[in-house]
């Protein structure tokens, strides 16, 4: 698929997800407690139903009209929906911090906030180029700014907001594959720990990134240069890595099994959908250098002796 085809499939998917979640709440009163602190009032959630009609149901089915008939003013629309829908979203994770509840209606929101935000910058992707891929010259100093300004972003995301709707979706089911809680001597300890590691390896694998790569680990705007120096020269993907132990961790501390999984399945899904779309623009764009790169240095586990590749 182009970036055009995932741009409006995930617009009208968007608008009927956005439908059908007020069809839940209208037509069935209880699921509402679902996704607000439970001593505020039905009418607290209820009353965002005409903003979200207007900017999420009917702004995605103009915009998506707007990138299939390649409006000139197509840009205009999928960015402006984009600071819409962030509106919303900031509100649900202020009312989770000061409330600690409602987590799993902020990564509701965040998760519609990112994805949309993600259709905004892949929006006119050379057709050339994998979709979402993009490779982006910028200096060093503004490399390690975006670098590390994505990955705080993607660390509250990702391994605070997304884990706590998790665990109280958990608390709230009670679904037996869902509930296991687990506890051991040493817990705490030994997950932050192991947090810090894999904290320290996604940090020096960003810092990497940004340095030699001039670029950022983000596919829109990645790195215009093959980087095969610091972490990169032990594993292919040192940054998927810390970030999937990142999660068990998140997910070792808290004492919960779905947590542990969602992390897991992130590598799953990393390695089955990212993994093959990157690999295909660092093929595309380094040729012969990649192909010498992915015969010496393996994709997750480490060689003991790696050779130093030269880019």
């Amino acid at each position: 698929m182009n970036a055009k085809q995932i741009v409006t499939s995930y617009l009208i998917i968007q608008a009927v997800a956005t439908a059908a979640w007020w069809g839940l709440l209208w037509f069935v009163p209880s699921s509402v407690g679902w996704f607000q602190p439970e001593s505020w009032p039905r009418q607290s959630l209820l009353g965002f139903w005409l903003a979200d009609s207007l900017l999420l149901v009917a702004g995605s089915i103009v915009t998506a009209i707007a990138v299939v008939s390649e409006k000139t003013w197509a840009s205009i629309a999928i960015w402006s929906l984009a600071a819409a829908v962030w509106y919303p979203t900031f509100y649900c994770i202020g009312v989770s911090i000061i409330t600690d509840e409602a987590w799993i209606a902020a990564s509701l929101m965040v998760s519609i906030a990112g994805l949309t935000l993600a259709m905004a910058t892949i929006h006119g992707t050379p057709h050339q180029s994998p979709a979402a891929i993009r490779a982006t010259p910028m200096s060093k100093t503004s490399a390690i700014v975006w670098t590390f300004t994505q990955t705080a972003i993607f660390w509250g995301v990702f391994l605070w907001i997304l884990p706590m709707g998790i665990i109280e979706f958990q608390t709230r089911t009670g679904w037996p594959f869902l509930a296991p809680r687990f506890d051991h001597a040493g817990q705490t300890a030994a997950a932050i720990a192991l947090f810090a590691a894999a904290s320290m390896l996604g940090l020096w694998s960003g810092w990497t990134m940004a340095t030699y790569g001039d670029g950022t680990p983000l596919p829109t705007a990645t790195a215009v240069k093959l980087v095969v120096s610091g972490p990169y020269r032990f594993v292919r993907n040192p940054m998927a890595v810390a970030g999937i132990v990142q999660g068990i961790a998140v997910g070792w501390y808290w004492g919960s099994v779905a947590v542990v999984a969602y992390a897991i399945a992130g590598g799953f899904v990393w390695h089955g959908f990212v993994r093959p779309v990157e690999e295909a623009d660092l093929s595309r764009r380094f040729g012969e250098s990649y192909w010498h790169y992915k015969q010496h240095v393996m994709l997750w586990i480490p060689r003991k002796f790696p050779p130093r590749i030269e880019s």
